[in-house]
This record gives structure tokens, C-alpha cells and sequence, in this order.
């Protein structure tokens, strides 16, 4: 199993408007803006070429088949040079403020994302975020992977320990890879541009402030929400 992240004791999470005491974000693209924290890196460190190939990939085999590649890099890189170079990825706007919202009413949160563990917790710590899955090195030269279809079991692990029900979780995504963690969320947002096939969001809000998305979390009936476009 990935590692466990930890989080706030079920006591700490009090009752809200909305009914909501967790909030998943995906990370590229929904709680960062522009670049992804791969393509930081390689464009850092020399890799980009490769990188441009590894982004396309969209079955569990072709990200494996990716991962593995990407390895080859990253294993040669401290958690230090990376970190500085996440340093100068974009936070999406009110992300801190968002994330302190949700936190200062009660509401756990959690990043859960494909992304390299070690750049995940980069941005959890910054954000004050509770709790992150990503993929990593599973101490025995394997790799922990997480795909776009163990986000919800992650999810769902993470909210059993602290007897917290679907009904009462929001998930927030900006991508394809993230609508198998928002249909089993009872408040879904996507942020992404284009919505995908076959999946209505809760709100669809493209490119939204996480404070927005906050008060919208906080207050689901409030006349001044944002509009959504779905």
C-alpha cells in the first residue's frame, strides 16, 4: 500500500454548512497553475525531451512504462534540488488562503495525485494541507504507483480512518485522470477547462481561485457563488 498519510483526529473535524469534513484536491493544475512539477524539474535538469513523451501517457501500462523512464532521472536528484525548483511553480490563486479556510472551519484536507510523493509533500507542507498520496519508491527497488483509478480507493482508506462518509467529502480536479476520485465525492469541482465525456461536476469552474472554491464548499447555496458553466 502507498503510505499512509496522517491527518487531523476525527474530533478536530466540527460541522459545517455544507456538511463536508474533507476536501481532496488533485495537484498539477488544480492547487498549482502552469507548469506541472515534472516538467519544472526535467526543464531544470535537462530531461524536457523525454518528459514531453512520459505527459502523454494514459493507461496504467504507459504511465508504469513512464515512471520508469522518469526514474532513471530523478533517482539522481535530492529531494533539495528538486524542492527549489518546485519553489518557482505558480500556486493557483487563494491556495493558501483556501486551504486555511477549510482548515480554520474544521475540514481536513488531503492532496491525492500521480505525481512523485517527494513533490507532493513539498506542496502539502507549503499549503498546510493535512494528508498527500503520490507516487514513490516502495523500499524495495518497486514503485507505489497511483493511477487515475486508485485515487478513490485512497480516498476512501484515508476517510474510513477517520470515519468520515463519502457524503461528507468534496474533491476538487482539472483533468480526465481526476474524475474517478470526483464521482465518489458528494461536492465535485473541476477546474479544468473542458469538461470530460460523460461527467457532469457539481460545479464546473474553470481556472478557480481555491478561495472561490472554498466559500463555495463552505456556503453551496450562497447567492454570490461563482457561476458555474455546466
Amino acid at each position: 500500500m502507498p503510505h499512509q498519510p496522517t491527518g487531523p483526529d476525527q474530533r478536530d473535524l466540527v460541522d459545517v454548512p455544507a456538511g463536508i469534513r474533507l476536501v481532496a484536491f488533485d495537484l498539477d493544475g488544480t492547487l498549482t497553475r502552469g507548469q506541472t512539477c515534472l516538467e519544472a524539474i526535467a526543464d531544470t535538469f535537462g530531461f524536457a525531451a523525454q518528459t514531453s513523451v512520459w505527459e502523454q501517457a494514459r493507461t496504467e501500462q504507459e504511465l508504469i512504462a513512464a515512471r520508469l523512464g522518469m526514474w532513471e532521472y530523478l533517482q539522481h536528484l535530492s529531494t533539495e534540488d528538486m524542492d527549489a525548483v518546485l519553489a518557482d511553480i505558480p500556486l493557483a490563486p487563494g491556495a493558501i488562503e483556501g486551504i486555511t479556510a477549510l482548515r480554520t472551519a474544521g475540514i481536513g484536507t488531503i492532496i491525492v495525485s500521480l505525481a512523485h510523493a517527494p513533490n507532493v509533500a513539498y506542496f502539502a507542507s507549503r499549503l498546510g494541507v493535512d494528508a498527500h498520496f503520490g507516487t514513490e519508491l516502495d523500499g524495495s527497488d518497486g514503485i507505489r504507483h497511483v493511477f487515475p483509478a486508485t485515487k478513490p480507493t485512497l480516498l476512501a482508506e484515508y476517510a474510513n480512518a477517520l470515519n468520515v462518509s463519502p457524503e461528507q467529502i468534496a474533491a476538487v480536479g482539472d483533468t480526465p485522470n481526476d474524475v474517478p476520485m470526483l464521482r465518489t465525492a458528494r461536492i465535485s469541482i473541476y477546474v479544468g477547462t473542458t469538461l470530460p465525456d460523460d461527467f457532469t461536476p457539481t460545479w464546473h469552474l474553470p481556472a478557480a481561485p481555491i478561495d472561490e472554491i472554498a466559500r463555495v464548499i463552505l456556503n453551496p447555496d450562497q447567492e454570490n457563488a461563482p457561476p458555474s458553466t455546466r
